[in-house]
């Protein structure tokens, strides 16, 4: 899709900017790069972008796929990339709107070239409304939980105790323990002697976020 019009919403000014010039390399025409929702749609505007790339946490207040429903309600058509380190958007917000329509949704760890990118914004200019099967669904450590579960797992990971995390959420400790026991085996994590389960959980939750520690 040469000369497509789309912008670029990251809020990492490193990745906004590598990314950008990558993308026009590729032939697309980037009318903007922009941190902020609010910037966001007011590029929108004045460009009118066949296509969006959003990362999906742009830090403090309207997360990617808020901005990608302003975009949307603007211009129903718009094509919708998600370029993130998540594997589970769940990790960031576990009430969070679910995506729109024909949204594309690419793990950053997993695109080992912007070739690989690029066809994938070409595939959401070309079909924006196109039925997507979403990656953390079909497979992969989380797509078995809860939301409750994941906001447990979140807990464990921020360093709170069982009994924190019971009393914050109004129910016994016994019950945040078998949680704690399901989240692990979702997680793969085996059971023995010299393994601290609650290091292990919370590894698989930084890798999950694209951030391993």
């Amino acid at each position: 899709m040469k000369n497509a019009r789309l912008i670029l919403v990251e809020d990492d000014p490193f990745t906004r900017a590598t990314l950008g010039d990558a993308l026009t390399l590729h032939g697309f025409d980037v009318r903007a790069r922009v941190g902020t929702a609010f910037d966001a749609i007011e590029a929108q505007d004045k460009h009118d972008p066949q296509v969006a790339i959003l990362d999906l946490d742009l830090g403090v207040g309207a997360s990617g796929i808020d901005v990608a429903i302003a975009l949307r309600e603007n211009n129903p058509k718009i094509g919708i990339v998600f370029l993130t380190t998540y594997k589970d958007p769940r990790l960031i917000n576990s009430n969070m709107p679910s995506l729109p329509e024909g949204a594309i949704f690419l793990n950053k760890l997993d695109m080992n070239s912007t070739t690989k990118i690029a066809i994938q914004i070409s595939l959401a200019i070309v079909k924006p409304l196109a039925k997507r099967a979403l990656p953390w669904v079909r497979s992969g450590p989380l797509s078995s939980m809860s939301s409750v579960q994941i906001e447990i797992l979140k807990d464990v990971a921020a360093g709170l105790s069982t009994s924190e995390i019971a009393r914050n959420r109004g129910v016994s400790e016994q019950a945040i323990d078998k949680s704690i026991n399901r989240i692990s085996k979702n997680l793969g994590i085996p059971k023995s002697a010299d393994s601290n389960m609650r290091v292990q959980i919370v590894r698989a939750y930084f890798e999950n976020k694209g951030q391993g520690i």
